[in-house]
């Protein structure tokens, strides 16, 4: 296949791998890589290497696929150990890092007793020299920060393990992102260029705008069977045209998981976006179905539910800004999610504090209204619930977060009161702290506030208390992790008498009781107001 007119097919897969693992947020940062290599990743291949039935027979029941088990796909053990010896040896900076932190923790657990701090830099390790700032909290306890622009400019981000795995379909089977490297090249083609490579823009523009796929591939650095390949990725079918923007008040269309678009007649706003693609044989909206133009992309926390870096390399040439929760303390817990985007190749972010507001768009405004819970009672700042207010309308991104203290939304009813719409996930379980964050702590906690601890959201009571508050008008629940296409990354396996279908079921039978209309949202679907 040459000439141009051809398409980067609706149904391909560009999945961003690092050293061939799935890249999630916390694979992306020079402060967590490393942490989750060696603590999660070589330990889950060490583990499998050394009993593979074992991880066989866990993984066959679908129930366990967010467990620490590895899902081989059929790679034989012999190339699993070589994968094994390379990570390690292409790693080794990574690896380091996180041995150095290690060392630097035991030094301040051992010496900073309230002393001065300036005599223990020079005995920081090398790799962190210039890069740390030590300090005490109001406890009197050690800590320290990083300067995280610093790391990114360090041997501990490492460009060249990135790439772009290209399927020509999405691979239902795949298995969970934390766990599982994806070494099969079957219907792959790998481009080799860092994340923030501005090429990147120009393959993923090919959705929507005709090209000469053999002239790209070259410009891809694809040569011989590689670049026939990826001819092949491309279809004479064009996207379909874009929808209209309404001509008055706003358009809410659901995208799957948390992600919302909202339009205006003027503006158009995205939230935590993951999306699917095309035949993997489900409803719902794809990339191909968005606007042409983003005036922003909203993220609410750095979870690998909420920000996608599959989805949002896609988007990075069509959106003007990415609006992000600021505050984050450059800790091995928190990485900053404005210098992990600019490090991807993002040239506009703005970070919002507490309260702060962003004005996009021609008359759009985002307000960062502050996140209690889900994080297991970690330090992190990283988090927001936006506000947005959109074509003269009010609407309350929830996400997961917990209403743990009412005191706090009371506190703001100039922000909150008048909400047309609220959307709030109610995972009201959630898995233990160590599941997302056992990697990264200093000190192991005991298993029973390891289970107590969990990453849970909301129940029914906690989210009609906030709809009250608010006065929402309408009720959402979404973010759920329901939608089948996304289960590699939600880790979501729900039945009829699940906790969390559960409470579903009573706020929607909450809401109805006060008049307010509330409805789960899953799949696809389209509001107006």
């Amino acid at each position: 296949m040459t000439g141009t007119g051809h398409y980067l097919a609706a149904s391909v897969s560009p999945q961003p791998l690092v050293h061939r693992w799935y890249a999630y947020p916390h694979l992306i940062s020079p402060l967590t890589a490393g942490f989750n290599l060696k603590h999660r990743q070589l330990a889950i291949l060490e583990s499998y290497l050394a009993d593979p039935a074992f991880h066989d027979e866990a993984i066959s029941n679908p129930s366990r696929i967010a467990g620490p088990f590895l899902d081989a796909q059929g790679v034989p053990e012999d190339k699993l150990r070589e994968f094994q010896e390379q990570a390690v040896r292409e790693c080794a900076p990574l690896l380091r890092f996180a041995d150095d932190v290690g060392e630097m923790r035991a030094l301040l657990r051992a010496e900073a007793d309230g002393r001065p701090l300036p005599s223990l830099y020079p005995r920081l390790p090398e790799s962190l020299r210039g890069l740390v700032e030590l300090t005490y909290d109001d406890f009197g306890q050690a800590s320290y920060r990083f300067f995280e622009p610093l790391l990114y400019r360090s041997e501990q981000y490492r460009r060249e393990l990135q790439r772009i795995s290209l399927r020509r379909a999405p691979d239902p089977a795949q298995p969970f992102i934390f766990n599982s490297p994806l070494l099969t090249d079957d219907d792959r083609v790998d481009v080799a260029l860092p994340f923030d490579s501005p090429l990147l823009d120009e393959l993923f523009q090919s959705r929507w705008e005709a090209v000469d796929p053999a002239a790209l591939a070259e410009r891809l650095g694809l040569t011989g069977s590689g670049a026939e390949r990826f001819v092949t990725l491309y279809s004479t079918d064009a996207p379909p045209a874009p929808v209209p923007k309404p001509e008055s008040g706003v358009r809410m269309r659901y995208l799957g998981h948390a992600g919302i678009l909202l339009e205006s007649a003027q503006d158009c706003v995205l939230l935590d976006p993951i999306l699917g693609y095309r035949d993997d044989g489900h409803q719902h909206l794809t990339l191909v179905d968005l606007p042409r133009h983003i005036d922003a992309i909203v993220l609410s926390h750095a979870h690998a539910d909420h920000v996608s870096i599959e989805t949002l390399l896609q988007l990075r040439h069509r959106a003007d800004v990415v609006v992000v929760p600021g505050g984050s303390a450059g800790t091995v817990l928190d990485p900053a999610l404005d210098a992990m985007l600019r490090a991807l190749g993002f040239q506009t972010v703005t970070a919002l504090g507490d309260l702060q507001s962003a004005r996009i768009g021609a008359a759009c405004t985002v307000t960062a209204i502050p996140f209690l819970g889900e994080h297991a009672d970690l330090a992190i700042r990283s988090k927001m619930v936006p506000l947005v207010e959109i074509g003269g309308r009010r609407f309350l991104f929830a996400t997961d977060t917990v209403v743990l203290e009412p005191e706090l939304h009371r506190r703001i009813p100039d922000l909150l009161e008048g909400v047309d719409a609220m959307f709030i996930g109610l995972e009201c379980v959630g898995a233990p702290m160590s599941w997302l964050y056992g990697p990264l702590l200093a000190a192991r906690p005991s298993r029973e506030n390891d289970r107590r601890r969990r990453l849970a959201g909301s129940d029914a009571a906690m989210a009609d208390t906030l709809a009250r508050l608010t006065g929402a008008r309408r009720v959402y629940v979404y973010a759920m992790g329901f939608e089948p296409w996304l289960r590699h990354l939600t880790g979501s396996v729900y039945d009829a008498d699940s906790e969390q279908v559960r409470q579903t079921g009573l706020l929607l039978e909450m809401c109805a009781g006060r008049g307010v209309p509330a409805e789960l949202l899953h799949g696809q679907g389209e509001r107006s107001w």
